[in-house]
Protein backbone atom coordinates (compact mmCIF):
# COMPACT_ATOMS: atom_id res chain seq x y z
CA UNK A 1 0.00 0.00 0.00
CA UNK A 2 1.09 3.59 -0.48
CA UNK A 3 2.70 5.46 2.35
CA UNK A 4 0.69 8.69 2.68
CA UNK A 5 2.35 9.84 5.89
CA UNK A 6 5.25 11.86 4.55
CA UNK A 7 6.76 15.12 5.73
CA UNK A 8 5.18 16.91 2.78
CA UNK A 9 1.69 15.66 3.62
CA UNK A 10 2.06 16.36 7.34
CA UNK A 11 3.38 19.87 6.73
CA UNK A 12 0.56 20.59 4.30
CA UNK A 13 -1.93 19.34 6.89
CA UNK A 14 -0.44 21.71 9.48
CA UNK A 15 -0.68 24.65 7.06
CA UNK A 16 -4.30 23.79 6.23
CA UNK A 17 -5.07 23.64 9.96
CA UNK A 18 -3.49 27.08 10.39
CA UNK A 19 -5.57 28.39 7.49
CA UNK A 20 -8.77 26.95 8.99
CA UNK A 21 -7.99 28.52 12.36
CA UNK A 22 -7.27 31.87 10.67
CA UNK A 23 -10.52 31.63 8.72
CA UNK A 24 -12.70 30.63 11.65
CA UNK A 25 -10.73 32.36 14.39
CA UNK A 26 -12.76 35.55 14.71
CA UNK A 27 -16.51 35.28 14.42
CA UNK A 28 -17.11 39.04 14.30
CA UNK A 29 -14.74 39.73 11.41
CA UNK A 30 -15.79 40.60 7.91
CA UNK A 31 -15.18 38.25 5.02
CA UNK A 32 -12.38 40.47 3.68
CA UNK A 33 -10.58 40.37 7.04
CA UNK A 34 -10.92 36.59 7.18
CA UNK A 35 -9.51 36.18 3.67
CA UNK A 36 -6.67 38.55 4.58
CA UNK A 37 -5.87 36.45 7.65
CA UNK A 38 -5.76 33.30 5.52
CA UNK A 39 -3.49 34.99 2.96
CA UNK A 40 -1.10 36.15 5.69
CA UNK A 41 -1.05 32.62 7.05
CA UNK A 42 -0.20 31.21 3.63
CA UNK A 43 2.52 33.82 3.07
CA UNK A 44 4.05 32.93 6.45
CA UNK A 45 3.99 29.23 5.55
CA UNK A 46 5.89 29.63 2.26
CA UNK A 47 9.42 29.55 3.69
CA UNK A 48 8.86 26.67 6.13
CA UNK A 49 7.14 24.60 3.42
CA UNK A 50 9.98 25.29 1.01
CA UNK A 51 12.51 24.21 3.63
CA UNK A 52 10.59 21.02 4.42
CA UNK A 53 9.75 20.05 0.85
CA UNK A 54 13.02 21.04 -0.85
CA UNK A 55 15.53 20.86 2.00
CA UNK A 56 17.96 18.62 0.13
CA UNK A 57 18.08 20.93 -2.89
CA UNK A 58 18.39 24.04 -0.75
CA UNK A 59 21.19 22.43 1.25
CA UNK A 60 23.15 21.64 -1.90
CA UNK A 61 23.25 25.31 -2.95
CA UNK A 62 26.72 26.83 -3.10
CA UNK A 63 27.23 30.31 -4.45
CA UNK A 64 26.66 33.95 -3.79
CA UNK A 65 23.70 35.30 -1.93
CA UNK A 66 22.88 38.70 -0.50
CA UNK A 67 25.45 38.82 2.25
CA UNK A 68 28.33 36.44 2.75
CA UNK A 69 28.95 33.79 0.11
CA UNK A 70 27.82 30.24 0.81
CA UNK A 71 30.89 28.08 0.34
CA UNK A 72 29.83 24.75 1.92
CA UNK A 73 26.84 22.49 1.60
CA UNK A 74 24.32 22.36 4.42
CA UNK A 75 22.87 18.95 5.30
CA UNK A 76 19.33 18.69 4.01
CA UNK A 77 18.04 17.29 7.28
CA UNK A 78 19.13 20.48 9.07
CA UNK A 79 17.17 22.60 6.60
CA UNK A 80 14.12 20.38 7.11
CA UNK A 81 14.36 20.61 10.90
CA UNK A 82 14.58 24.39 10.63
CA UNK A 83 11.51 24.36 8.40
CA UNK A 84 9.58 22.25 10.91
CA UNK A 85 10.64 24.60 13.71
CA UNK A 86 9.43 27.64 11.77
CA UNK A 87 6.20 25.89 10.81
CA UNK A 88 5.39 24.81 14.36
CA UNK A 89 6.55 28.07 15.99
CA UNK A 90 3.05 29.67 16.06
CA UNK A 91 1.62 26.56 17.75
CA UNK A 92 4.51 26.49 20.24
CA UNK A 93 3.98 30.17 21.07
CA UNK A 94 0.24 29.58 21.53
CA UNK A 95 0.79 26.62 23.87
CA UNK A 96 3.40 28.45 25.95
CA UNK A 97 1.24 31.59 26.24
CA UNK A 98 -1.80 29.46 27.12
CA UNK A 99 0.11 27.63 29.87
CA UNK A 100 1.48 30.88 31.31
CA UNK A 101 -1.91 32.61 31.54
Amino acid sequence: MFNFITSRNLSLLVVLAYAAIALLGGSSRSAIAAVGAVLLTMIYALLPLACIWFGEGMGDYIGSAPGPAINRRTPGWMIKIGGWFLLLLPAIIFVVSFLNS
